[in-house]
């Protein structure tokens, strides 16, 4: 009795702290970086005002509720190591770079090529990463990327080569695009104009997988298809004709051929479930697949995207190993934390600002979205369709979220991108598996692959279909040219009560405030034609 009466007596000291919110720290930490990286004053600015609000929280209790408190006092921790992640990035020597700068002419580079070579205007382009580097007989450096550009590179991800040619910084003076910021953030500080070009023996097993991916592809399926196929398995779209890409891009589905999160998600559930229906256990399933989406991604060539939703899986399998659940816009924000933290320079890069933009709009819009399309489109049915409303409520959210960001990149938005993504969307994830499966069997036989493809190639005859059916159409597209940044700024700063509506308002309010974010989302359009008319 009296051991009873002790415990019930000490119980209550079990919960003398409150729950103590830190779901801030990873967008502080991210926010820190891009701060420091665009633009170092804004960083030290952001740094004082963590230290104002710690120095708040500590000395006025009432400041931030009590959950918030340790966020508040913690804050100064994460902008200083953003801030401090971004300045080590930016002073770290780049001897390549320096050696470039001073273009000093011919050097010998022996290293290994790191991306499939694309045709341009005047031969073959490929990114190496430099293992050696010789100038006037000598060595001089080891490590680094370089751009290569050769009349004839027929070479494979992964091979050997010795490359002689003059080399040279990026050339930046493109007006809006700048070729060497982009260069970085794939990790390469030069250019090599190359006059020889040699193997120098052993295949890389990457570029062994691209060439039997190649043959794997060709049996059962037209050129034209394989080409799409091949950019939507491998993310190369060097081999897609042009009139067929720009289809793509003015019916706004261009992104179903970039290796994305829908690319490793769709990997990852046929791993997971194919281990699972062969009785393998979590502790060994959840690593092994993840050990094989790596490997995919390895084998892409590591994209901005693909990087991202590797983490983003990394999160998702490893969560149950360790008896954890996860929030969606906490490891999101996480996962952004952890990819700008490797590099900085990402912020750069369309093809991750577009990524990371889709999913925190399908995170934070679809569902005032799907509200408004349910109390209007979906109004007539008694029980609406709840697959169908939410298919597009997720490709108008990810839509309106990549709207500025597809308008400053490329020049032009798609409007028609609403009703193509219906049908793009649903038979992307089929087309990729059925990719999947084709180069897996072609991998071992190529013959294999043939029924696989034959039944993939009239999934995307209609894909081809849809893209250049709706480019066609003279409402397909509206220029934007010279969006600013400020601009851009002023079109996010409009999304933000459609993004909190989940959080801030009550339900029956999400319809409005979708409303609103269609309106806006129109509005800024129409600003950027008259700005520009």
């Amino acid at each position: 009795m009296q051991r009873s009466k002790t415990r019930t007596a000490r119980e209550p000291r079990l919960n003398f702290r409150p729950p103590a919110r830190l779901d801030l720290w990873a967008i502080t930490l991210s926010i820190s970086i891009v701060a420091g990286t665009i633009a170092p004053p804004l960083a030290m600015a952001l740094i004082l005002a963590s230290v104002v609000v710690c120095a708040g929280a500590l000395l006025w209790r009432d400041l931030v509720p009590q959950g918030w408190r340790p966020m508040a006092v913690l804050l100064p921790l994460f902008t200083i190591a953003g801030a401090g992640i971004a300045y080590v990035h930016a002073t770290t020597p780049d001897p390549l770079a320096e050696l470039a700068a001073v273009e000093p002419g011919e050097v010998i580079i022996v290293g290994k090529v790191a991306s499939p070579p694309t045709p341009v205007s005047y031969g073959y382009m490929a990114d190496v990463r430099v293992e050696h580097l010789w100038y006037d007989g000598h060595e001089i450096l080891r490590g680094g990327g370089v751009e290569v550009f050769a009349g004839d590179l027929n070479l494979g991800v992964g091979d050997r080569i010795r490359v002689d040619g003059e080399i040279s910084l990026p050339d930046s003076s493109g007006g809006d695009f700048d070729y060497g910021r982009y260069l970085a953030t794939k990790r390469i500080s030069a250019v090599v104009n190359a006059t020889y070009v040699r193997p120098m023996g052993g295949k890389g097993w990457i570029g062994q997988v691209h060439r039997r991916t190649d043959v794997a592809l060709g049996y059962g399926l037209h050129p034209d298809e394989v080409a799409v196929v091949r950019g939507m398995v491998l993310g190369d779209r060097s081999l897609i004709p042009e009139e067929l890409d720009t289809a793509f891009q003015r019916s706004g589905i261009t992104h179903v051929l970039a290796i994305s999160g829908q690319h490793v998600a769709v990997l990852a559930a046929m791993i997971y479930f194919l281990l699972r229906a062969l009785a393998v256990p979590v502790m060994i399933r959840s690593p092994l697949t993840l050990g094989l989406i790596w490997l995919y991604i390895l084998i892409a060539g590591v994209p901005p995207s693909a990087l991202r939703a590797g983490v983003v899986a990394t999160f998702v399998l490893a969560a149950p190993i360790f008896n954890r659940q996860l929030a969606p816009l906490h490891f999101m924000t996480t996962m952004l934390a952890a990819v700008l933290a490797y590099n900085p320079l990402l912020i750069y890069n369309s093809g991750f600002q577009l990524s990371v933009a889709a999913v925190f709009g399908i995170l934070l819009l679809r569902k005032p979205i799907q509200a408004l399309l349910k109390s209007t489109l979906f109004r007539p049915f008694a029980k609406p369709p709840e697959t169908v409303s939410n298919l597009l409520a997720i490709s108008l959210s990810a839509q309106v979220a990549t709207t500025p960001i597809i308008a400053a990149t490329f020049d032009q938005v798609s409007v028609i991108g609403v009703l193509t993504n219906l049908i793009a969307v649903p038979i992307s994830g089929p087309i990729l598996t059925l990719g999947l499966l084709g180069v897996i069997a072609g991998n071992v036989a190529p013959f294999l692959a043939y029924p696989i493809n034959a039944c993939n190639g009239f999934l995307v005859t209609i894909l081809e279909f849809t893209a250049r059916g709706a480019s066609a159409m003279p409402f397909a597209t509206v220029a934007t040219p010279g969006i600013s940044l400020p601009l851009i700024g002023l079109f996010f700063l409009g999304c933000v009560p459609a993004a909190i509506a989940e959080f801030s308002f009550p339900e029956e309010r999400w319809p409005l405030w979708a409303a609103l974010l269609l309106a806006w989302t129109t509005g800024w359009l129409l600003l950027i034609g008259a700005t520009n008319g």
